[in-house]
């Protein structure tokens, strides 16, 4: 004869005696489960988020934080779930977790940044945004109708953020507020005509214009493929107008001073009427008009060797600077649409 006694098989969604029985109705310790879920989850997906970012800037162990924090917050979940219900749900705090982390991730490749919406110090809206939704569904590991309904109103947040962080945002038809913005500047730049000089010479073509943020600079490409640069401030700022033509001229990073002097520019740079040159021949420059026009032979920066260039000798810097005109405005337009296309 079997002696009958307590069932001791433990089955992993038992249902147990909630500790708060006595004491808060059914449907509240299910709400309470699902809130403080939810924290949880907030708190997890953080956490997980920060080890993330850590390996993508090359710190390995980081990928072990985000497998780490959903261990704890599914033992977290469960143990919550059971003290408020009474319902011993591994199953359903495993899928919860698994959900959130795998609706983070399409949140980061869908907004394809981090932070991702609306950052305050310390706090990402994503994450609540995933894990309230996430902590509903709890309710679809629950018998009655109205907690699976609600947990299917989870489902579908998920469902329906995930297609709103995946579809491309359509494009505005006609030139972007930036792009209306350039076009407004490049044509006051058109009005004020103050456009760069290049050399006229026979065979010569215009190369292009250095944006560097400097004094208006172009390049010259003549018949043999010398490059002349040829540059015009017309608000040159300088102190010592005796050598500031020779600044204009010299090499880069000569650590020039305007209280030099032009005996102390004697060896490389020289004055001779109203021209100042370089001593090798590969540079002039004059003042005209209030502004300061040199041209040089082009440092290596601006050569295309690959193209047959070169940078211009004494005697092509000499023609060039012979030939000196402002560029056309079908020029300067047609540098524009040429740069535009190479920037595709």
């Amino acid at each position: 004869m079997t002696q009958s006694g307590p069932d001791v098989t433990n089955s992993i969604d038992r249902d147990v005696e909630p500790v708060a029985s006595g004491s808060l109705p059914p449907a509240l310790r299910t709400a309470l489960a699902m809130g403080v879920t939810a924290v949880v989850l907030i708190a997890a997906l953080s956490v997980g988020m920060g080890g993330a970012v850590v390996a993508m800037f090359g710190g390995p162990l980081g990928l072990l934080v985000p497998v780490v924090v959903m261990a704890v917050a599914v033992v977290l979940i469960s143990l919550i779930v059971l003290s408020l219900t009474g319902r011993r749900r591994v199953g359903a705090a495993i899928v919860v977790t698994v959900t959130a982390f795998v609706a983070l991730g399409v949140a980061v490749f869908g907004f394809g940044t981090v932070p991702m919406l609306w950052v305050q110090p310390g706090f990402e809206l994503v994450y609540v945004l995933i894990a309230v939704p996430s902590a509903l569904m709890l309710g679809l590991f629950l018998e009655t109708r109205p907690l699976r309904v609600v947990g299917l109103v989870g489902a579908a947040l998920l469902v329906a953020g995930a297609v709103w962080v995946s579809v491309p945002e359509p494009q505005a038809e006609g030139p972007s507020a930036e792009q209306q913005q350039l076009d407004a500047n490049f044509e006051a730049y058109i009005d004020s005509r103050a456009f760069p000089m290049v050399a006229d010479m026979p065979g010569g073509t215009v190369a292009g214009v250095v944006a560097d943020g400097g004094p208006a600079r172009a390049l010259t490409v003549t018949a043999d493929g010398g490059v002349v640069e040829v540059v015009i401030d017309r608000q040159p700022i300088a102190t010592n107008p005796e050598t500031a033509p020779c600044l204009y001229l010299a090499a880069p990073d000569m650590g020039l001073e305007d209280t030099d002097t032009l005996d102390e520019y004697a060896d490389w740079c020289v004055r001779d009427g109203d021209e100042w040159r370089l001593t090798d021949g590969t540079g002039y420059a004059r003042m005209e008009n209030g502004a300061l026009i040199a041209v040089t032979s082009a440092i290596s920066q601006n050569v295309r060797a690959g193209a047959g260039e070169r940078a211009a000798d004494a005697t092509e810097v000499l023609e060039a600077w012979r030939s000196l005109r402002v560029m056309t405005e079908a020029e300067v337009r047609e540098q524009r649409e040429r740069e535009q296309q190479e920037r595709g």
